[in-house]
């Protein structure tokens, strides 16, 4: 498996479609899991380029967030999320996130994410 692949946690179909046809058009890999086990187990395996965390703010708790940045520290971390969550908590409370991916996804806006997880690998890779 490539390192520049982005390593997916997610259960809602309709947004893996969404993720799949952007990141294909990208000619980027992507290996969804639907449980807290099976992301740790993959990261484990191979560091991705960039973690998508999906479904709800239950499914990505702190400590798995923690695990993950543990293993992938050289991986940007985003929480994906819809636009008119009520849960979305300061970045201050979000210790290991990146940020926040917002649906409706656009694009451009993940092509730009993309690059920039690429581009924070490679460099941190070279250190």
């Amino acid at each position: 498996m490539s390192k520049r692949y982005v390593l997916v946690l997610e259960q809602s179909s309709e947004d893996l479609q969404m993720l799949r046809s952007l990141l294909e058009r990208l000619s980027c890999a992507m290996v969804v899991t639907n449980s807290a086990d099976q992301i740790v187990l993959t990261a484990r395996e191979e560091t991705p380029c960039l973690v998508i965390l999906g479904g709800n703010q239950q499914s990505w708790s702190h400590g798995l967030i923690s695990t993950l940045r543990d293993l992938a520290k050289t991986s940007m971390i985003v929480a994906l999320t819809d636009s008119h969550a009520p849960s979305w908590l300061p970045q201050d409370e979000n210790p290991g996130l990146d940020g926040f991916l917002v649906k409706p996804l656009s694009g451009d806006v993940l092509s730009s994410l993309v690059q920039s997880a690429w581009a924070r690998q490679t460099c941190c890779a070279e250190r």
